[in-house]
């Protein structure tokens, strides 16, 4: 969750610091910020994962659940026996196929039935069932006015960019809900869509919900307390993680935008049901790289070139691509000040991901 970002990211460094510096009188400038070296982060290693997806696809009375829990009730009959086994692999699953099924808890019983069994899904304490087929329908609304504003002729690249900072603009993260026990409206689609207050289920399957309607495969993994998605781009996967990059500035982060699985295992691991984890090596489509901000190693002019080109942006991101080059960076960028040899940079703030050799530079007016 959102929360274990800031606290790893606090835990290697201060994630926000001023960097202030003074010049002598031969113009060199005296190193005057100290800053706390990074700590390497240690990959987690991929564990056995089971992926549902196949498994519950067989299922003869998944199609049937499913067409019930659309139409709102939490009840399907049907004609044979039913192992909890299954339905626990349907639970993981659903969010992929239907993340519009916003309502259901995550429990259930099933009763012997004359010609069969009973399937039973609990609803979430917040909702009325009776209000379920208009709040469904908001979350369609909603979903078809934002697909409307994503520009004409935009790649699927584009559309996936347009959502993952529209979701991450328009949504606030619930720190008190995120504290609760059990499943609320923060946890799902309908309280980050239409309320705008969401924990990281909630983003993730808000952005599965807009790439479905958007025919982009997609779908939502958990691991280490936490929910993320992956994406299917030019025939290549990706994983994304808005909750992450959202710093609650305003303007999205793109740290965890179109992610290898390499460098998504410096910061968590996966749980052992999955509806699916699809092999996430290629970084083409990662949207740092893509916008020219990944320096596979410390290139002191190159980098104050790119970013005196992005000095008019709120935020300008850099990856690097080893942890040797990345501790240069921060060491001669942010402890000597060499970054405001950039054009059009003057004082600044910073974050600083250290799993994933991240510095995103902030240098909008407040920044």
């Amino acid at each position: 969750m959102k929360i274990l970002k800031i606290a790893s990211a606090l835990a290697a460094s201060v994630l926000l610091c001023s960097c202030s510096f003074v010049t002598d009188l031969a113009g060199e400038i005296a190193v005057v910020n100290e800053i706390e070296p990074p700590v390497e982060p240690v990959a987690n290693e991929m564990p056995y994962v089971e992926s549902v997806a196949d498994y519950v696809h067989e299922i003869e009375w998944y199609d049937e659940l499913c067409e019930a829990l659309e139409k709102g009730s939490p009840t399907v009959k049907v004609d044979t026996k039913v192992k909890s086994r299954d339905v626990d692999k349907i639970l993981v699953q659903l969010n992929t196929d239907c993340p519009q099924i916003f309502w259901t808890g995550n429990s259930y019983y099933s009763e012997t039935a004359p010609d069969g069994a009973e399937v039973h899904l609990s609803v979430l304490e917040d909702i009325e069932k009776e209000d379920i087929p208009e709040m469904t329908e908001e979350i369609y609304a909603a979903a078809e006015d934002i697909i409307k504003k994503i520009p004409k002729g935009s790649s699927d690249y584009e559309k996936v960019v347009f959502v993952h900072d529209y979701i991450i603009e328009n949504t606030v993260y619930d720190h008190i809900g995120a504290l609760k026990d059990g499943r609320g409206m923060c946890h799902n689609l309908y309280g980050c869509l239409i309320e705008g207050d969401a924990v990281c289920a909630g983003y993730a399957e808000t952005f599965q919900f807009l790439m479905n309607m958007l025919d982009i495969e997609c779908g939502v993994c958990t691991g280490s307390n936490h929910a993320w998605n992956y994406v299917k781009l030019d025939g290549e996967y990706y994983w994304v993680d808005t909750t992450w990059d959202d710093d609650e500035s305003g303007t999205p982060l793109h740290t965890y935008c179109l992610v290898t699985t390499d460098q998504l295992l410096r910061s968590r691991t996966f749980d052992r049901l999955q509806p699916n984890v699809p092999e996430c090596t290629s970084s083409e489509n990662n949207y740092i790289v893509k916008n020219g901000g990944y320096f596979e190693v410390y290139d002191e002019n190159e980098i104050l070139s790119y970013v005196g080109e992005n000095s008019d942006k709120e935020k300008c991101e850099l990856m690097f691509g080893s942890f040797e080059a990345y501790s240069e960076a921060l060491n001669e960028l942010i402890g000597k000040a060499k970054l405001t040899k950039a054009e059009g940079v003057e004082d600044l703030k910073y974050v600083r991901t250290d799993e994933m050799y991240c510095l995103t530079l902030l240098l909008g007016e407040d920044g």
